[in-house]
């Protein structure tokens, strides 16, 4: 069901029923640890998530290793201002 590679990997699935009662398999939450940014990079006018991770890890799905390393802002929207720093962490999954 999750590949090897995914950050949910090691994540627990609980069956809470949904709206019909039927019991529906979800991820529980899982915890983002701080890390280390490799290094910081300022938003330049229209760049995206995915533009972003395609650059620093040649990648564009690990968008999310971003996002998880600049949390004080809880718009991820907000971050790709121009001129705002985002932190860039390595691309190795804790």
């Amino acid at each position: 069901m999750i590949f090897q590679g995914s950050r949910y990997r090691n994540q627990a699935v609980v069956a809470p029923p949904g709206a019909d009662g039927q019991p529906q398999q979800v991820f529980v939450l899982r915890e983002i640890a701080a890390r280390d940014a490799a290094l910081e990079h300022v938003v330049m006018e229209g760049e995206r998530w995915d533009q972003l991770a395609a650059r620093f890890y040649g990648d564009p799905t690990r968008y999310w290793l971003l996002m998880d390393a600049n949390l004080s802002e809880l718009n991820p929207l907000k971050l790709l201002q121009a001129g705002r720093r985002l932190r860039v962490p390595t691309s190795e999954v804790p």
